[in-house]
């Protein structure tokens, strides 16, 4: 039967993804007087790539041995094309900082992804022994946002001011996800894989802070208030869901300077994650018939309670954290719902996440050629969730530590060493293998300082490749990846013109939290 896919197997895939990307931002500034700016800024940007995936899987039986192979070739071609307006104002009222500015956004991104999807049964001599399976996908999105801030900043007397502002944005998403069985030659459209998902959200929020500064102390206070109003529609299967909700996220933020090199802080705040909307995208991408990874629309945002306690002597900062996730979002790999012996690479929620944590920061400038900045993060993250009949409730002690070195060399020569260590361990359903990367570059300024040659590789041990195994009631995977982390890299960069015109405004708009989660 050519859909009973083997539920043992040995995969090894490669993927190659050649990219063009091409970007262009203008943007003027207007001065009717000294306290007042108008803008405007348009962002755009239009990327092409080929994917192509070449799938070999042997077939195992239950003694272990080799039964069978297929092999899946796969073609894709991806367009992205992404526009985004912005008009900001800014008006100064007077010398003591207060001030108002406001905002207004309309992006449009489009996405476009056809693929052909070849795969071939062969014995383990490479006879055929079942007809070729033959897949066709056409998958378009559209994303439109539109979002419109103002913030409002009063200075109080004694070195206390408030803050307060507002924010709505409107998204609406369109995603049509069309498969053709091609296997006899006419296309049959293929209902199973196929998906239109409509997708529309409004957030509405207010906030206000409050910060203020004694000679010991200071503080700062904030509440935030969201309404949220979702409506998701699936069209080929008539499913849809409506939800809204009013949410408040509070945040303390106190801090005692005990002498002039020592401060102890204490912060509590409750925050949300919305998921990216590719997260909500039911686009598919097939490594082979039994193996593919996609989107979840049924996805909802993490809400967080974060507890820390920090001290800092001198330049080096000691935190101490503890967090609580609800709805918790991580990606996994399991059997799939719908479909007997395929494996779904897809985002879900957990019940739970608890993290512990101790965070070390440390910046020194150990000669005057040699400046160092060191991160240590020692944790225990504990997951809790129930996904394809097995129960989660288990966490791993894990450390991330990174160094990242520049030296000064003199005569317009410079170089950097930057090592990046992570131990592994529990992420969702996954344990995680160690793993770690040492990069070095050297850079040397010509043309009396406006040029500058730069060479660097990262990775240079390819130590970087993750591993994991993943383990349900009913399924187990042991994966790693051979990604091209090792990469050399040589650019010349020269500055052009005069050293006092002034540079471009760079600020955030209306739409920084959209566009992230739109990818752009």
């Amino acid at each position: 039967d050519l859909h009973s896919f083997p539920t043992r197997r040995s995969s090894d895939l490669h993927i190659e993804i050649p990219v063009q990307n091409h970007t262009a931002r203008v943007g003027l500034d207007f001065f009717p007087n000294k306290r007042t700016i108008w803008g405007f800024v348009l962002n755009g940007s239009f990327t092409k790539l080929t994917r192509s995936n070449n799938n070999k899987s042997i077939v195992i039986d239950n003694a272990k041995q080799p039964k069978s192979k297929f092999i899946t070739d796969t073609k894709e071609k991806g367009r992205f094309r992404n526009m985004v307006g912005n008009v900001n104002f800014k008006h100064t009222f007077d010398s003591t900082g207060k001030e108002i500015t406001a905002d207004a956004d309309y992006g449009v991104f489009n996405t476009r992804n056809v693929s052909n999807f070849i795969t071939g049964f062969y014995s383990l001599a490479n006879s055929p022994i079942e007809p070729e399976y033959r897949l066709n996908g056409d998958q378009q999105g559209k994303i439109s946002l539109a979002t419109v801030k103002a913030d409002y900043v009063h200075p109080l007397k004694n070195g206390a001011k408030i803050e307060a502002g507002f924010k709505t944005s409107f998204v609406e998403t369109d995603n049509d996800v069309v498969f053709y069985d091609v296997s006899n030659g006419a296309p049959e459209y293929d209902s199973s894989k196929s998906n239109h998902f409509i997708y529309k959200e409004n957030n509405h929020a207010l906030y206000i802070n409050f910060n203020k500064e004694w000679k010991k102390w200071s503080l700062m206070a904030g509440l935030r208030a969201e309404q949220t109003n979702i409506k998701g529609d699936q069209l080929t299967s008539n499913l849809d869901f409506d939800s809204s909700y009013l949410q408040i996220f509070p945040s303390v933020f106190l801090n005692y300077k005990v002498s002039a090199e020592k401060t102890i802080g204490i912060s509590i705040s409750r925050r949300i994650d919305r998921p990216n909307y590719s997260q909500l995208n039911p686009f598919r991408f097939f490594l082979d018939p039994s193996t593919y990874s996609s989107g979840n629309p049924g996805l909802r945002p993490q809400l967080t309670w974060s507890y820390e306690l920090s001290y800092t002597l001198k330049q080096v900062n000691f935190t101490l954290g503890y967090s609580h996730t609800k709805q918790n979002f991580t990606v996994v790999i399991r059997p799939s719902e719908d479909e007997e012996k395929v494996t779904v690479q897809i985002p879900v929620n957990l019940a739970t996440y608890d993290y512990y944590g101790l965070t070390v920061s440390a910046p020194f400038r150990f000669t005057k050629w040699w400046n160092s900045i060191n991160n240590l993060n020692v944790f225990y993250g504990h997951y809790n969730g129930n996904l394809a009949n097995t129960q989660l409730d288990n966490g791993t002690p894990a450390v991330n530590a990174s160094t990242n070195n520049n030296f000064t060399l003199g005569k317009g020569w410079s170089s950097e060493l930057n090592v990046n260590v992570n131990s592994g361990g529990q992420y969702g359903f996954m344990i995680m293998e160690p793993q770690w990367q040492l990069s070095v570059g050297v850079q040397k300024t010509i043309l009396k300082n406006k040029g500058t040659v730069r060479f660097n590789i990262t990775d240079i041990f390819w130590t970087g490749l993750p591993k994991a195994v993943v383990e349900f009631s009913n399924y187990v995977e042991h994966w790693h990846a051979q990604r091209d982390t090792r990469v050399a890299n040589l650019s010349f960069t020269y500055r052009f013109g005069r050293n006092t015109v002034a540079a471009a405004r760079r600020r955030t708009t209306a739409s920084e939290e959209e566009r992230r989660r739109a990818g752009n």
